[in-house]
């Protein structure tokens, strides 16, 4: 098959397709890191409900392409909606692809007329199957009343020279939370932020319950941290700026 994951979102949502592919042969070993747009929206006065819709029953334009991850700001930062796009291990763009489809021209123009602003980033993360897995909503997601779980999404911007060491602590900061998933996106090209940090919880409840389990300090030391504690203390020594938002899945 000819069409691939990136060139059928790259129609979805800016009438034109990559070139190259983003799946990889049978006989190769599955990539280690894929590619992701992640796209920040400010939805218009009113226009939030009719841009969730749009993205609920956005076109799919053939079978290989996924639909993408939509989160919807519960609180934090300014954004109304992040949408992640998966666009396999290999994407480019060709400025003089043939117009979309019909159906994905609609739904371009109708995304265009609900937001107020837009912040795209190309990111790198690990493969889809497993950002999937680290972000599927928690079935006591609905038993806990939230039916769209509860996610802490966390942009971090390094210290100038403390891009590695950032890197690196957010690993062990993931290895010693106790979310339920967590996956971490590195930047390409875009946004000012280097990581995108998401956190995966049930509820409010969840979360609450997780800061304050006594056994995180134990989970810390196991990271080569102090206890608990220390985790934020080490992570304003490698940050110049982070922005943390609460949201919930709603595709």
């Amino acid at each position: 098959m000819k069409k691939t994951l990136a060139a059928g979102i790259a129609l979805l949502i800016f009438g034109f397709a990559p070139t190259g592919s983003g799946q990889q042969p049978a006989s190769q070993p599955a990539p280690a890191h894929e590619l992701y747009r992640i796209i920040f929206f400010k939805a218009a006065p009113g226009k939030l409900p009719d841009l969730i819709d749009a993205y609920k029953n956005a076109p799919v334009p053939d079978n290989m392409t996924p639909k993408p991850m939509v989160f919807r700001h519960q609180s934090g930062d300014d954004w109304d909606l992040m949408v992640v796009y998966p666009l396999g291990a290999k994407a480019s763009m060709d400025a003089n692809a043939p117009a979309p489809p019909e159906a994905m021209r609609k739904f371009k123009e109708r995304v265009m007329g609900d937001y107020a602003w837009h912040a795209d980033t190309y990111a790198s993360g690990p493969p889809l199957d497993v950002v999937q897995r680290a972000l599927a909503v928690p079935q006591s997601a609905a038993q806990a009343g939230n039916s769209g779980g509860l996610y802490l999404v966390e942009a971090d911007v390094a210290l100038a020279g403390h891009h590695e060491a950032l890197g690196k602590f957010l690993d062990r900061d993931m290895a010693a939370t106790r979310a339920r998933g967590s996956v971490k996106f590195e930047h390409v090209q875009g946004e000012a932020w280097d990581f995108l940090v998401i956190f995966r919880y049930a509820s409010w409840q969840e979360y609450a319950a997780a800061e304050s389990d006594p056994a995180a300090d134990d989970d810390a030391r196991k990271q080569g941290f102090a206890d608990a504690s220390a985790i934020g203390l080490e992570f304003r020594t490698h940050i110049s700026a982070h922005h943390d938002t609460f949201a919930s899945r709603v595709q």
